[in-house]
């Protein structure tokens, strides 16, 4: 066996082993993680110098090592055919003086192991304690990886510890089920703290495994003594088959063990909230020996927020509506969405999720403004025929040049809010296919009738569906009138990125009491709908009441 020691580690002491990726008896390549060592500056891995199998660890994880330790020893490829060779030499010679005598040698032993085997039939608990640690005081569990009841496989980790520079799994010495589980997620550890309590089944253990597989090998050796068959292939054959049922023994354990990832991949995981066990479900591990990586993560976040876009949003976390074959009470029919109310749907959805909205509420006395809209139309002076919403666009307009935390943006982050220097509203359109809100840009450079002809245009371009993308990019601000169809007050929703919409419904003449006696005045009913974080309730009363002021007497909007 050669001996693995730690490389050149670039001047680095007391570098601490984070992880281990391989166990005792792994066959292992060439070039093969075996060690994963941490600074406080980056994640270096020891590879295998050859291809061979792992016979001995000296080491284990949180250890410091150094360079020229020796952390390993290791069957290298080529040795471990000689030493088949000279087996089966030795085997052959063996078979040519055997004799009953030594046949019963051989029962005899397999008898030992058989009683060795029954006595570790009993069932006993075994604690579950937290290692050396390097040290490490008061160490933070940031995992719990099973539950009380649970069946777990020797190695198969039960916490997983962070030091602020480190990130290690803890895991279970033996296979059995976890009885008592003796801390919890934001526990602070140390060296010897009891983590758990496991009841072991002899039965299960591989000692009784390895002798139930040694007294079949010494009945089939015993046996082909009897007939005098070519004992030298047969005592060959037994051996190898032995040895493949112990190697495929240690590739199970192997594969049953704790999840392999270092402390950046888990740092990263948890940013995401995603869990290890169903990337490797999903996703897989990329990495040596079942390792995950950071391209595992990114898939797997990849993949979810393209299933995500595939269909509606269930609620980001929220239990969806359970499905209901709504046929048991009556005929039914499906009608499919178009694909602008798909896109709706989920951008709405979206939008509802992330925004805390509140709405304010206001009345805004409109008589005059549509007194002289009525009277402009009537005169046919002008090419365009004027609605109410061009007149709401401008007010907006400059309402917003005075109240510019309302033609703004909260950025990514989360931690400043991106001011917009330009005015463009977007004016909600009902079409065939569903709502729709093309942008008109460039308010503040336009006039009334400049805006009215553009809102036609492109009321006109919607409802034929020949706008163009760039005609519904750029927004600021959003108005949804549904003073043409009817309603006294409704919330929009807010159109985010943007931080605010104004929700417009029909007029109806209402009392109004002025100068000593009441008076029917034409009452606009209004709803700003907005994003709590950006904007408070104080500033949104004055955005209505200037909103108002501006409306009820036209001439503000030459100033």
């Amino acid at each position: 066996m050669d001996e693995i020691k730690i490389p050149d580690l670039g001047g680095f002491q007391d570098i601490e082993i984070i992880e281990m990726p391989v166990a005792e008896g792994d066959a292992v390549e060439q070039d093969e993680a075996l060690l994963v060592l941490e600074t406080d500056k980056a994640t270096m891995e020891v590879p295998a110098p050859s291809a061979g199998v792992i016979k001995r660890f000296n080491v284990k994880v949180g250890d410091k090592v150094n360079e020229g330790d020796v952390f390993a020893s290791m069957e290298i490829q080529g040795q471990a055919q000689d030493s088949a060779e000279e087996m089966e030499s030795s085997t052959v010679a063996g078979d040519a003086a055997s004799s009953p005598q030594q046949v019963d040698s051989s029962s005899a032993h397999s008898g030992e192991a058989v009683q060795q085997a029954a006595s570790d039939n009993v069932s006993y608990e075994q604690s579950i304690v937290v290692p050396d640690i390097g040290g490490a005081s008061d160490v933070s569990v940031i995992e719990v990886s099973v539950s009380e009841g649970q069946s777990i496989d020797a190695e198969e980790s039960l916490i997983v510890l962070e030091t602020d520079k480190a990130t290690m799994e803890v895991p279970s010495s033996v296979a059995g089920v976890v009885q008592t589980l003796a801390i919890k997620v934001g526990d602070k550890v140390n060296e010897g703290d009891l983590i758990a309590v496991v009841l072991v089944e002899g039965k299960e253990s591989s000692l009784h495994q390895a002798a139930n597989s040694a007294e079949d090998k010494s009945d089939e050796a015993e046996e082909k003594v009897k007939v005098q068959s070519v004992g030298a292939d047969s005592n060959k054959d037994g051996s190898n088959h032995q040895s493949q049922a112990l190697a495929d023994e240690g590739k199970t354990l192997s594969t049953s063990s704790s999840i392999y990832a270092g402390p950046a991949v888990r740092k990263l995981a948890r940013e995401f909230g995603v869990s290890l066990k169903d990337v490797l479900q999903l996703i897989g591990a990329s990495g040596p020996k079942g390792r995950v990586l950071q391209e595992d993560i990114q898939g797997y976040v990849k993949k979810r927020l393209g299933e995500s876009n595939d269909t509606q949003p269930s609620g980001a976390g929220i239990e969806p509506i359970p499905a209901v074959d709504f046929s048991r009470f009556g005929s039914v029919r499906r009608e499919a969405l178009s694909r602008i109310q798909k896109i709706s749907a989920q951008h709405l959805h979206r939008c509802w999720l992330n925004v805390p909205h509140v709405t304010q509420f206001d009345e805004i006395d409109i008589t005059e403004l549509e007194s002289f809209r009525k009277k402009v139309n009537q005169d046919g002076i002008y090419d365009v025929k004027l609605t109410l919403v061009p007149f709401l666009v401008k007010a907006v307009q400059k309402v917003l040049s005075e109240m510019p935390r309302f033609n703004a943006s909260l950025a990514p982050e989360g931690d400043e809010i991106i001011i917009k220097e330009y005015y463009h509203i977007g004016v909600a359109v009902d079409t065939n296919q569903g709502l729709m809100v093309p942008v008109v840009k460039n308010v503040d450079t336009k006039s009334i009738l400049n805006i009215a002809s553009d809102c036609m245009h492109y009321a006109q371009q919607a409802r034929e569906g020949k706008l163009k993308p760039d005609a519904l990019q750029g927004s600021c601000f959003s108005i949804s009138s549904l003073g043409g169809i009817g309603g006294t007050q409704f919330t929009p929703i807010v159109n985010a990125p943007e931080v605010a919409i104004l929700g417009v419904s029909k007029a109806s003449i209402k009392p109004v009491w002025a100068d000593e006696g009441w008076q029917p005045r034409l009452i606009l009913p209004i709803a700003l709908s907005y994003d709590h974080r950006v904007i408070d309730g104080v500033l949104a009363a004055k955005f209505t009441t200037r909103l108002k002021q501006v409306l009820e007497d036209s001439r503000h909007l030459l100033l």
